[in-house]
């Protein structure tokens, strides 16, 4: 006589976990039944895509709140793993400090900023500028130069004078090329770059994830 084991039926809702769980924010479906409010480490391998066993190691360190059966098995509340990616990654996300044009703060900056998700500070003067640097002490400040700027050069100077700001890297943009005086004088504080306006979207945020990559 043929045993029939019953088993439960998840349809697609660790489908609509992994995709949530992917963007870094897990909303439990209301489908779900109790039981299955918790996943395995291999579940949470297989959406974050590396080994049950990496998985395990955060809850062996106490990263990653989990309970162990009778078996021996481990179960992860999906609340709590929610919790840790949010945590990973806030850990992730940066302060990134723009100083503003005359004609505003440019968007292409701002779309290269979320795009790598991290946070934009905009900053529209002088005194903004290094109230909200010393404020936030942001990983990157991004300084916008036009023509005959003093404000920009004045803020990098305060910037690399002050003890708390000075390893804070600088990537430069402007309007026309760099004179000689102003190459010396971006050489001096240390510039980690420069870009000339208009510049793509995409060559932005490689010159960004290039400069931060040196100060993670």
């Amino acid at each position: 006589m043929k045993s029939h084991r019953r088993r439960k039926k998840r349809g697609d809702s660790q489908t609509v976990i992994a995709e949530q769980a992917a963007a870094y924010g897990v909303t439990l479906p209301k489908e779900l039944s109790a039981a299955e409010r918790y996943l395995s480490p291999n579940d949470i391998g297989k959406i974050l895509d590396i080994t049950g066993e990496a998985v395990k190691q955060w809850i062996y360190h106490r990263r990653l709140p989990a309970v162990k059966l009778a078996n021996g098995y481990w179960k992860i509340r999906v609340s709590d793993f929610e919790a840790f990616l949010k945590a990973r990654h806030d850990i992730g996300r940066r302060r990134i400090l723009v100083t503003d044009t005359p004609e505003g703060t440019p968007g292409d900056v701002l779309q290269a900023i979320e795009k790598l998700g991290h946070q934009a500070i905009c900053a529209h003067n002088y005194a903004d500028g290094l109230l909200k640097c010393l404020d936030q002490h942001p990983a990157l400040l991004i300084l916008n130069f036009s023509a005959k700027e003093v404000e920009q050069w004045k803020l990098a100077e305060k910037v690399r004078s002050t003890k708390a700001l000075r390893n804070v890297p600088i990537l430069l943009l402007a309007s026309a090329e760099l004179s000689e005086a102003d190459t010396e004088q971006a050489l001096r504080l240390e510039a980690q770059g420069f870009l000339k306006r208009p510049v793509a979207v995409e060559t932005l945020v490689q010159e960004i994830q290039r400069i931060l990559s040196r100060t993670l």
